[in-house]
């Protein structure tokens, strides 16, 4: 059985984004060469068609609040079973191999612009997002040493709320700047 030295949990949390993220590269470079992702989502005419596109923010805020409340209130109820590591390390290896893939297809199909594109198409909500699941996964990674109180659920609320606003507002108007720049 494969053992990995690490001094606290926190590095191992780390090693598992990171393992993710190496799978997710290797599944693009080598098992799945030609991917829809990276054939068809990169294409000048789809980034063309992006900057042509208004974004309309009331109907954008009920799409993006139903797809993260959903994905943000499904973590919470499978953290709160007895199974709360295992979410977390699926979770984690999940989000590196989404990484993975993402900026893989993207550099086959842009180059350097491409990752540009993806860093430009994550901020600055997922910095926001990013402080929010980090509290969960290391609170359910250290229960039942660490307790969760109302200054922890207001960071959370907080942390969803700014990224929410953000995404919906600030985030088109990066990605829109970015892609008239490559």
């Amino acid at each position: 059985m494969l053992r990995l030295k690490y001094k606290n949990k926190n590095q191992l949390l780390i090693i598992l984004l990171v393992v993710g993220f190496f799978i997710g590269v290797i599944y693009e470079n080598i098992i799945f060469k030609k991917n829809f992702v990276a054939t068809e989502l990169f294409t000048k005419t789809n980034l063309q068609r992006f900057l042509q596109t208004d974004v309309i923010a009331e109907k954008y805020f009920w799409y993006v609040i139903k797809d993260r409340l959903f994905f943000l209130l499904l973590i919470c109820v499978l953290g709160c079973t007895k199974w709360k590591k295992l979410v977390v390390s699926m979770c984690l290896l999940f989000i590196g191999f989404f990484m993975g893939t993402l900026c893989v297809a993207s550099a086959l199909s842009l180059g350097i612009k491409g990752i540009l594109l993806c860093i430009a198409g994550l901020f600055p909500h997922m910095l926001f997002y990013g402080f929010l699941y980090g509290m969960l996964f290391v609170y359910w990674f250290h229960y039942p040493e660490k307790q969760w109180n109302r200054a922890k659920l207001l960071f959370v609320l907080l942390m969803f709320i700014v990224g929410l606003v953000l995404e919906i507002y600030v985030n088109p108007i990066i990605v829109k700047f970015v892609i008239g720049i490559i």
